[in-house]
């Protein structure tokens, strides 16, 4: 983060193992992160709230962050050996 006008942002929430997996994806194209839980702590992750994670990256990195998050999304439909109906990502 080298830039005045950059701040931490958001680009993905979910479970304390998405988000270690968005986080992996994006430090492969370079891309800084850290993960904060649903009480604003960078550590100490409680199982019981593991569903509230964050990951937080600079807002310099948004677009290109979209882009990994966005195949993502895209792989995870692909994958559905169900069929193309679902709700929030499981199969009806």
């Amino acid at each position: 983060m080298d830039n005045n006008n950059e701040s931490a942002i958001e680009i993905f929430s979910g479970t304390l193992w998405e988000c270690q997996l968005i986080t992996s994806m994006l430090q492969d194209v370079e891309i800084e992160t850290y993960l904060v839980n649903s009480v604003f702590s960078t550590y100490a992750f409680n199982p019981l709230i593991a569903e509230n994670t964050k990951v937080m990256i600079s807002s310099n990195d948004k677009i290109k962050a979209r882009t990994v998050i966005d195949a993502y999304y895209h792989n995870l439909k692909d994958d559905n050996p169900l069929g193309k109906d679902s709700k929030n990502g499981f199969t009806i």
